[in-house]
């Protein structure tokens, strides 16, 4: 299970069909070969910051950071490897992660 997975140092870029085995295990996702992508929604803005607030946490225990853009009662969340110049496995671990955070919101 991705979400219970930790990132992990030097993460190798991911070849469309490893990619494409592992998008399976998320939902809503737009998977690309630069980056993983999804909006998520929320009632109001205190919602949304709960959200941005715990992925920021997330994230820096992981040592794995997105791009997020915010608004009142959205928040997108892009996750790509740099250092990988593409998508790794972190990523996915990560967006299964956000998944399983916004459900608890």
């Amino acid at each position: 299970m991705l979400s219970t997975e930790n990132c992990q140092d030097d993460a190798a870029k991911l070849s469309e069909v490893e990619a494409e085995m592992l998008s399976t295990d998320l939902q809503d996702w737009i998977v690309t070969e630069a980056y993983l992508e999804k909006t998520f929604r929320f009632k109001n803005f205190y919602e949304t910051m709960g959200f941005v607030n715990a992925v920021a946490w997330m994230a820096n225990q992981q040592d794995h950071h997105p791009d997020l853009d915010v608004s009142y009662s959205r928040c997108r969340v892009r996750w790509n490897t740099h250092s990988a110049n593409g998508v790794s496995r972190n990523d996915f671990i990560c967006a299964a992660r956000s998944d399983a955070l916004h459900k608890k919101s």
